[in-house]
């Protein structure tokens, strides 16, 4: 394996990221703000790298001034001694009955379904079921991958309506303005900001390239004027893969957002059957690129999101170990070359042992 670096950007203030849904003050009154998606990150990677702004679409730079490629966001939190724990979006296929977490079962059904007619539907034990929500620590998600546990409670960040997220949102009210920069009047509008909880950052796991450049210690991130300090930890706590998979079955739990090639929702790796799947709604993933204070090479995609988990059925064991091996460094097939080296289709081997 080539070398590896890790890097924390922890926002000093807020964060703004648009969800990519049109916006204009005075028609659609209200910007809605999502987490950061894998383009954000990588772009605060190259910045603390030094790079200049969309050096990393550019396949020169990659391994030279850049990683070679970056996994990432994973929201993060101190361990101590320049250590952080991870917290991963609560897995699909898990949903709350009766107030408690229960993992559903893929079972041959007659259910009519979106999937195609040789995949099975989910079900519960329970008909009074409802989608789960929440974050897991890593050895909650550890428990899901290698044993197929489900920990009964998402963690806990905040006592509000909002607790079930590592983030609140904070709406602030704003007035456009005209070109002469008076104020517009009527174009009041509200705008959705980010507060990570205290001390909470977005880490990234950089492979390849120079490990001995210099890092920047504070870089542009969520909007104009909001910066971010840049950590570079000793370690970071990852969840551990499952290492058997009886009868070569697989559960692949989705760890970053993933735009797979044509636009489809099923993941290709090869030699692998799709048997059924918990996937959610599509996620809208905009890029665009700053420079010399304007916008540019703005992008408008649609990413299956994470948390998302597919279960897949192999020829046997050894198949499933050989593909489950290669996930950890090489994130699953995407649409793009770089969106693969930008942190897309980043995922978890599980354990699916019924």
């Amino acid at each position: 394996m080539s070398g590896e670096r890790w890097l924390v950007i922890e926002p000093l203030d807020t964060i703004i990221i648009r969800d990519g849904r049109a916006f204009d003050a005075g028609v659609n009154t209200q910007a809605r703000a999502v987490l950061p998606s894998p383009t954000t990150i990588a772009g605060a990677v190259g910045a603390a790298y030094g790079a200049p702004p969309g050096a990393g679409r550019d396949p020169k730079a990659r391994g030279s001034v850049l990683p070679d490629r970056v996994q990432g966001p994973f929201v993060v939190s101190p361990a101590g001694d320049s250590c952080w724990e991870t917290h991963w979006p609560l897995p699909l296929d898990v949903v709350k009955v009766r107030n408690r977490l229960q993992r559903l079962k893929p079972r041959h059904s007659q259910a009519c379904t979106d999937l195609d007619d040789e995949i099975s539907a989910y079900l519960a034990d329970e008909e009074d079921s409802e989608p789960g929500q929440g974050w897991w620590d890593r050895e909650s998600l550890t428990s899901y991958l290698r044993h197929g546990e489900v920990d009964w409670q998402p963690s806990i960040f905040w006592t509000d309506s909002e607790r079930h997220t590592p983030w609140r949102v904070e709406r602030r009210v704003g007035l456009a303005r005209t070109k002469e920069r008076t104020a517009a009047e009527g174009m009041l509008y509200t705008a959705e900001h980010l507060r990570l909880a205290d001390g909470h950052g977005l880490a990234a796991r950089c492979i390849g390239g120079p490990q001995d450049r210099h890092i920047v210690d504070v870089v542009n991130f969520g909007g104009r004027g909001h910066r971010a300090q840049v950590h570079e930890p000793k370690q970071v706590l990852m969840p551990e893969s499952a290492d058997t998979f009886p009868d070569g079955r697989m559960v692949l739990y989705l760890a970053a957002p993933a735009i797979f090639p044509g636009g489809d929702w099923k993941p290709v790796l090869p030699g692998a059957e799709l048997v059924t799947a918990a996937v959610g709604p599509a996620q809208v993933i905009t890029t665009v690129t700053a420079s010399g204070g304007k916008m540019h090479g703005g992008r408008l995609m649609w990413a299956v999101p994470a948390g998302s988990v597919y279960y897949l059925q192999f020829a046997d064991e050894n198949a499933a170990k050989r593909a489950a091996e290669q996930l950890y460094d090489e994130p699953l097939e995407q649409a793009e070359d770089w969106l693969r080296t930008a942190g897309f289709g980043f995922a978890f081997a599980g354990r699916w042992s019924w």
